[in-house]
C-alpha cells in the first residue's frame, strides 16, 4: 500500500480521541504536526489533505485551532483555504492562549499569525517551527 499523508479530518478525529482521554498535550502535538506534514507533502496531496472538514472535536478551541492551522498552511503554500475554515464553529468567543502560560501571552499576541488571531487562538513565536 502506498504512503498517504493524513487528512485534517483524520487528524481531527485523533485529536478528539486524545481529548476524550484527557490527553490535551498529545492532541496539541498531533494538531501542530499537521503543519510539518503539509509542508512535506507534494502539491497534489495538499489539496486532498484539507478538502474535508474535520468533525467537531468536542472542544471548540481545538476546532478553531484546526481551522487556523489549515488556513495558515494553505496561505503559506499559495493555496486558497477550503471554505469550511470560515464556519462559525471555527471561531472562538473568548481568546485562547494555547501555551496556557500567562507569562507567554504577550509573545503570543505579537507573534500569532493572522489565521490564528482572527479566530481568537494565540500561539507563541516558535509554535509552528519543527526540526
Amino acid at each position: 500500500m502506498a504512503f498517504r499523508w493524513p487528512t485534517i479530518s483524520e487528524v481531527g478525529a485523533e485529536v478528539a480521541r486524545c481529548l476524550a482521554e484527557n490527553d490535551e498535550d498529545a492532541g496539541r502535538r498531533l494538531a501542530f504536526r499537521f503543519v510539518e506534514q503539509f509542508d512535506k507533502a507534494g502539491e497534489a496531496d495538499r489539496k486532498e489533505m484539507v478538502e474535508g472538514a474535520p468533525l467537531p472535536t468536542g472542544d471548540r478551541r481545538y476546532d478553531a485551532l484546526l481551522a487556523s492551522l489549515v488556513e495558515y498552511s494553505c496561505i503559506h503554500h499559495a493555496m486558497r483555504p477550503p471554505d469550511w475554515v470560515e464556519g462559525p464553529s471555527r471561531f472562538l468567543d473568548e481568546w485562547w492562549f494555547v501555551s496556557g502560560m500567562r507569562s507567554l501571552q504577550a509573545n503570543a499576541m505579537v507573534h500569532s499569525p493572522i489565521s490564528f488571531k482572527r479566530r481568537g487562538v494565540f500561539i507563541t513565536e516558535d509554535s509552528l517551527t519543527y526540526a
